[in-house]
């Protein structure tokens, strides 16, 4: 359908045409050419989604090759700082690795390149280029489900935006290597599989182990199962000099986004001086230093970092501005549906509304975005809610509200990330308090057995503090959540507008959801006795046996997910 002079076909020939060598017997050596059509993605009022023809040494890598098309290093050019994603659209499937070379592409086979802004300030180049191009023909190509299986459901990419239901990335390795030299040298997979333990499930009924060879797996579709947890090689850096290091780093970082620690221990250290000048000045340093210092650990590896800020993607604020405004954060759930408390729908529609005319309100003035991490982001690329109000519990204080569908992309959904609680340690919040940009903070659990004692404790020691909360709150104050084995509880800074944060455990596994605590004000300030939140697994279960058609056709239908059944609760 090209007439001539058309321009719907670019070539990268014109400038070939020039340096043509001469047919001599050098050219008997040469490796043979691959064509290969791309279409560039981006900017269509300019590139109108129009194929470039592209010829090059089949030796050559992709990349290599997609750099001799002008129109191609001018888009790279114009998205500098951002990845590079090419998709098989014809002839070749899933996310290719730059680094492939084009002898694995089949002739005249079709690509799309993108692009996407990386979360991450360093770029991690290995993951787009993976690995050299070896002078052979004999290479191998598969494909990988971006998202593993297995008991843990453990991540197993590093790119948040491959990280999809229904992605595969394209793996090339060359005959005589294993299938995890082959996963390991891609650049594009988590470092935990040159170590854990994995294999591959093809059709749901063959394994591969991964010290088996790639060679007769062309074209062949896998999935990656893992057989155990998060392991040491995750959870920290190994060198401890290069922990201090990471620590120091993290602390600065952690008093220019807070500045009120900063001030606060000003005020602390000046406090200390203006003591110890006096009599009793090591007396009153020790009993400081008592008051003041850690009882538990809260220090976390920047690993923990790293894994919590790409979970932080799919973290929303949610706000609303009707008959009356406010905000709160949630989650993305499954798919398009997301999960917040169900207070917060009593604060937008009232507490007694029947559910038909709460979801129209819903529906009119709810908006969600997961893009707040500074001031100028608040609104930006939002999602409306769909006037759905169907799924809530007021006992499990949950509701899950559906995001209506505009063209952009939904996060990653949290839902495979679910694990029990932990009874004692670090747990993380990611939310909006107080309706302000993207936070996390990193809270002790406080142990059930505990939670009687602790709350009694902490009631004395305020009362000493401050005369005017003196029976504000009573040991009967706090009997709904002292027994509740649907709750988990600690400490937190985080108060209004962060109800409906995941709370997640130091493995980055989603264990919660903050819901409430016990607030009082001192010194014009908001602090807190205890704070609570339900556990997902009660959440889980409480969907599976009261919303069970709709739990069914969301979660069950998908064969590719593994579910949690109600023995395993």
């Amino acid at each position: 359908m090209v007439s001539r002079g058309s321009p719907s076909e670019i070539t990268n020939t014109q400038a070939q045409r020039f340096h043509s060598p001469k047919k001599n017997q050098e050219d008997q050596v040469m490796p043979p050419n691959k064509t290969i059509h791309v279409t560039l993605d981006v900017n269509h009022k300019k590139n109108q989604k129009m194929k470039h023809v592209l010829t090059h040494s089949e030796n050559g890598s992709l990349y290599t090759a997609l750099n001799t098309l002008q129109a191609v290093r001018k888009e790279i050019e114009t998205h500098q700082g951002q990845e590079i994603l090419v998709h098989g659209a014809e002839g070749i499937e899933g996310c290719i690795n730059l680094g492939m070379p084009l002898t694995s592409f089949p002739e005249r086979c079709h690509v799309v390149i993108t692009f996407y802004k990386s979360k991450s300030k360093q770029k991690e180049n290995n993951q787009v280029f993976g690995r050299h191009v070896k002078a052979s023909t004999d290479c191998v190509k598969f494909y990988i489900h971006a998202i593993g299986i297995g008991k843990y459901k453990r991540k197993i990419v590093k790119c948040g935006k491959l990280h999809k239901k229904g992605y595969k990335l394209c793996v090339y390795a060359f005959k005589g290597e294993t299938i995890k030299d082959a996963l390991c040298k891609d650049g594009r997979f988590r470092s935990f599989l040159e170590n854990d333990d994995w294999k591959l499930i093809e059709n749901h009924d063959s394994i591969l182990e991964n010290t088996q060879l790639v060679d007769e797996l062309e074209g062949k579709l896998f999935q990656v199962e893992v057989d155990n947890r998060m392991g040491p090689s995750e959870a920290g850096p190994q060198n401890p000099e290069s922990e201090k290091r990471n620590s120091c780093v993290l602390r600065e970082q952690i008093m220019s986004q807070y500045p009120r620690f900063k001030r606060e221990s000003e005020k602390i250290r000046e406090n200390f001086k203006k003591k110890m000048k006096g009599k009793n000045g090591k007396t009153a340093f020790e009993l400081d230093r008592i008051n003041f210092g850690k009882v538990t650990k809260n220090s976390y590896s920047v690993k923990v970092l790293k894994v919590l800020a790409h979970l932080s993607d799919s973290v929303g604020h949610l706000f609303w501005d009707g008959a009356t405004a406010g905000c709160a954060t949630c989650f993305v759930f499954k798919g398009l549906f997301i999960l917040t408390c169900q207070h917060v729908i009593n604060l937008i529609v009232g507490k007694k509304i029947e559910p038909s005319k709460g979801a129209d309100i819903i529906g009119q003035c709810v908006r969600v975005t997961f893009h707040y991490e500074e001031p100028q982001e608040k609104e930006m690329n939002c999602f409306s809610v769909e006037p759905w109000y169907e799924i809530y519990s007021e006992e499990l204080d949950y509701v899950v509200l559906k995001l209506k569908e505009n063209g952009q992309q939904v996060p990653m959904e949290l839902y495979n990330e679910i694990a029990p609680v932990p009874l004692s340690g670090l747990i993380h919040i990611i939310g909006h308090p107080n309706g302000e940009k993207k936070q996390t903070d990193a809270c002790v659990v406080i142990p059930q057995d505990q939670r009687a004692e602790e709350c009694q404790e902490r009631v004395k020691a305020k009362e000493a503090a401050s005369p005017e909360y003196v029976h504000m709150y009573t040991q009967r104050s706090f009997q709904k959540i002292v027994a509740n084995r649907d709750v988990i509880t600690y400490d937190t800074e985080f108060f209004f507008g962060a109800s409906g944060s995941p709370v997640f455990d130091a493995k980055g596994s989603l264990v919660a959801m903050h819901a409430a605590g016990f607030a009082y004000k001192y010194q014009n300030e908001t602090c807190s006795i205890i704070e609570f939140g339900s556990t997902m697994e009660s959440i889980l279960y409480d969907i599976k046996l009261r919303y069970k058609p709709w739990y069914e056709e969301v979660f069950v239908s998908h064969q590719d997910v593994e579910m949690i059944s109600v023995e395993d609760l």
